[in-house]
């Protein structure tokens, strides 16, 4: 007997429940009741949160530095309330690296500085502000995952929630509950970067946006012994292991004298896939200035995520019929400082601001919700996005060129480079051949104390997936035969097995040559399917509740 998918209606569903989605909610649950405590007609709109992870935080990668401007506008009394804040920034360093040496920047750039930021496990941060949220009366579903928008009219009136209890042909198992169509006259979305149901939208409503450019981050938490670091310290990394060719960096965060935060950031995309972002971290640490801050220490937590770094000219339309676009979602990172959490606050109480004009009168319309682009044009957010709108862009031509431009920016601040194309290559065309991209991936071994195998880290993301569901990466069984295991395996040597952080990708020989996917490792990092070179990968959501636990315990 089938069962029906059953519908609830609300005013407003956040999908998402990071910093933006959240703050936004607070926020606009916090507008309605000192308007209701004034006015003699209250409002009364109906407020969900949705998340996909099994437990608020769970897919917030831990270990961040927060610039604490959004949070003192809505909650003042962060601290009071119990924030988890684990420090304060105390000291900064600006390393550059070479494989053996150490060079000590003087200064570190006013644009750069972290003063006054704040250390703390995002993790714990997102389910501090699901508790507020919480009390604040607003419903929060978790280990609920939005599959796919409901249109209705040419709008989005809502969306469509995981199906429970598949099996991995897709047949029901006995344990079977069908998803929700949650009803809705905004769906405001903030799933983070690379996000599947923007993803959906941006193919329904298309938009001028160039499109976007990512990086992948790989965080580690480890337990040093006391002695070496104080709270608070900041070390920030370029060089060694890249080549010069190559952005990216690691960083050092201090949250105790003996709780750390260490990763590295990766640039990928599929014009230049040959990159393994998990063993740029492995090898970063062995440089002897984190070795010798690691040794007798242990790795606590592990996780990977991709980071939407194209800046202000990258960003997507923060609105369409029905819908809002907050945080990772809409681009909302200063790569220039390697900041996002408090832009994404801010981009969430822009949005509940525009809720709010929307509830009051009663119109939820293009035009009312357009409303929200002119917010964000009018603040501090879009000031900070266009003064860092070149940083990125400056490394296309290398580290050194980088460097230069970078640095030529700050000191003339009103120096701007050309706006330059961002979106993405014809994936069939002009595409980095093994001989001429990045050098061949090296043999690494891991020693299972300081450094360890993509397999070792899995263990520590506190991973959850049932094997016995259907695979949510998509790959046409034609392209695995054309593209895979032919086109792809000639020109890069199948740079999947490399790029996945969490070994998902599998190349077998025997009996015959064969892609496999071990889709119960996946970190939700979705770096496959921005670094992909031929756009054949599809990402989408799993069951609910599926993927990584981060918790930095």
């Amino acid at each position: 007997m089938k069962q029906e998918r059953e519908s609830l209606e609300f005013d407003i569903v956040f999908v998402g429940a990071g910093p933006a989605n959240l703050a936004s909610a607070i926020h606009l649950q916090r507008m309605i009741k000192r308007h209701n405590a004034q006015s003699g007609i209250p409002l009364e709109p109906s407020i969900a949160v949705i998340d996909k992870g099994r437990y608020p935080g769970a897919h917030l990668l831990s270990g961040a530095l927060l610039d604490p401007r959004a949070l003192e506008e809505f909650f003042p009394d962060y601290r009071e309330q119990g924030c988890p804040i684990e420090a304060t920034v105390s000291k900064e360093k600006l390393w550059f690296l070479q494989s053996k040496k150490k060079f000590p920047i003087p200064f570190v750039p006013k644009k750069f500085s972290n003063e006054g930021a704040l250390l703390l496990s995002l993790s714990r941060l997102g389910a501090w502000m699901a508790e507020k949220a919480d009390e604040e009366g607003i419903q929060l579903f978790d280990s609920t995952a939005a599959t796919a928008p409901f249109i209705e009219n040419g709008n989005v009136a809502g969306i469509f929630t995981d199906d429970k209890g598949r099996d991995r042909e897709g047949n029901a198992k006995a344990n079977f509950e069908p998803g929700l169509l949650l009803k809705s006259k905004v769906t405001v979305i903030g799933e983070g970067s690379d996000g599947s149901l923007f993803r959906q939208l941006s193919t329904l409503y298309p938009s001028e946006s160039p499109g976007q450019r990512y990086e992948t981050g790989v965080k580690e938490s480890w337990r040093i012994a006391e002695g070496k670091l104080k709270a608070g310290e900041v070390q920030q990394f370029f060089g060694y292991p890249l080549s010069a060719e190559s952005y990216g960096g690691g960083w050092l965060y201090a949250f105790s004298p003996t709780l750390i935060s260490i990763g590295f950031i990766s640039s990928l995309g599929p014009d230049s896939p040959l990159c393994n972002p998990h063993l740029n971290l492995q090898r970063f640490k062995l440089h002897p200035l984190l070795a010798k801050i690691l040794i007798g220490g242990t790795m606590v937590e592990s996780g990977a995520r991709t980071i939407s770094s194209g800046g202000l000219d990258a960003m997507p339309q923060l609105y369409g019929p029905g819908f809002l676009v907050t945080g990772e979602s809409a681009g909302m990172v200063n790569m220039q400082r390697h900041k996002g959490i408090h832009l994404a606050m801010k981009s969430g109480l822009l949005a509940a601001e525009t809720l709010f004009e929307a509830v009051l009168h009663n119109d939820f319309s293009n035009e009312r919700l357009g409303s929200y682009t002119e917010r964000f044009k009018n603040s501090w957010a879009f000031e900070e996005l266009h003064a860092s709108r070149n940083y990125r862009k400056a490394f296309d031509n290398g580290l050194y060129a980088g460097l230069f431009q970078a640095g030529f920016q700050i000191s003339m601040p009103g120096l701007s480079l050309p706006k330059t194309q961002q979106s993405l290559p014809d994936p069939f065309s002009g595409l980095k051949k093994r001989e001429s991209a990045f050098p061949a991936i090296p043999e690494f071994r891991a020693d299972g104390y300081k450094t360890f195998s993509k397999e070792q880290s899995l263990f520590r993301s506190n991973l959850m997936h049932d094997e016995n569901q259907p695979c949510h990466l998509q790959i046409k069984a034609q392209d695995i035969a054309e593209i895979c295991l032919k086109k792809c395996l000639a020109e890069f040597n199948n740079p999947c097995q490399h790029f996945c952080p969490a070994a998902v990708y599998e190349i077998t020989t025997e009996p015959v040559p064969a892609l496999k996917l071990n889709a119960s490792n996946c970190l939700h990092c979705k770096t496959c399917e921005v670094a992909d070179p031929y756009g054949v990968i599809t990402w989408s959501v799993p069951e609910g509740g599926s993927g990584p636990g981060y918790n930095m315990s």
